[in-house]
């Protein structure tokens, strides 16, 4: 009798893992989706602790698949479709697999707002896909975001990992607090903002205006050499090296200043106790 009472629990236990998984197991598989149109102007990601990984699909909807603990939902509310996502505490953290992947429409080009708390996200344009705006707020995760272009681009880091790849943006605002930001192959202009974190901009064309402050962080930023500018900056109690040749070069005990091309766009930087290193 106990005999046969176990192989009841095994095939009951069966049973819902196939046909009816939950979402605190760690290999169950859920999937959601809500529909892009005309009024849409804005896709929000919540993702909290999951890895994500957005893809561009030719469908006209935001389609969310979770394989693993957790739930995820997208709904539709005003002009933003949002994904959430929870992940409750499980027996299985120490198996923890779980994925999400969102996928949202290839000619979708109004909006686009990425949470991220723990989780480490991954974003790959392909081809070059340009939107309004790209918000990005990392807590103590990371991001991963290629091939943007973006006519206002906001990327703020806390305690995590940003890495922007093959970005144009015609404005940007950059705030790393003490994580790590970098970005590669960027096009624009922007304004950083360092507090104890690190900074580093190897950009590709320099199209608009540079404002960086540091506040005991450290930012590097590579220019090329047909780069136009004048730098005007000031270090309190920190450093700002400039390894370019400048033109009508001055240089005071906390300032410098000079013109490197013709001076089109505005470099203005300023240091206290930090590093702010321009080549």
């Amino acid at each position: 009798m106990k005999r046969f009472a176990i192989v009841l629990v095994i095939v009951a236990l069966a049973y819902f893992i196939i046909f009816k998984p939950s979402p605190l197991l760690p290999f169950s598989k859920q999937q959601a989706s809500a529909p892009v149109t005309k009024q849409v102007d804005q896709i929000k990601l919540e993702v909290g602790s999951m890895h994500t990984e957005v893809k561009l699909s030719d469908d006209d909807q935001v389609h969310a698949e979770l394989k693993g603990s957790g739930s995820v939902n997208v709904v539709r509310s005003g002009n933003t479709v949002q994904v959430k996502t929870r992940r409750p505490f499980t027996f299985f953290n120490w198996w923890n697999r779980t994925r999400l992947t969102v996928s949202i429409p290839r000619d979708y080009e109004r909006a686009l707002d990425f949470a991220i708390g723990s989780a480490k996200l991954d974003f790959t344009a392909e081809p070059e896909t340009t939107y309004t705006a790209l918000t990005a707020d990392v807590s103590s995760g990371s991001m991963t975001a290629k091939n943007v272009i973006a006519e206002k681009s906001t990327i703020t880091v806390h305690s995590g990992n940003a890495r922007l790849n093959h970005w144009k943006t015609a404005s940007a605002d950059l705030v790393v607090r003490s994580g790590n930001l970098k970005a590669t192959g960027y096009r624009g202009g922007f304004n950083a903002q360092v507090n104890s974190g690190n900074l580093t901009m190897d950009v590709a064309k320099l199209t608009g205006s540079v404002k960086t402050t540091v506040r005991s962080g450290r930012a590097r930023i590579h220019l090329p050499r047909d780069a136009s500018f004048r730098l005007k900056g000031n270090a309190n109690s920190g450093l700002i090296q400039c390894t370019l040749p400048l033109k009508e070069k001055g240089k005071g005990e906390n300032t410098i200043e000079g013109v490197h091309g013709s001076g089109t766009y505005t470099f203005d930087a300023t240091v206290s106790s930090g590093l702010l290193h321009i080549n």
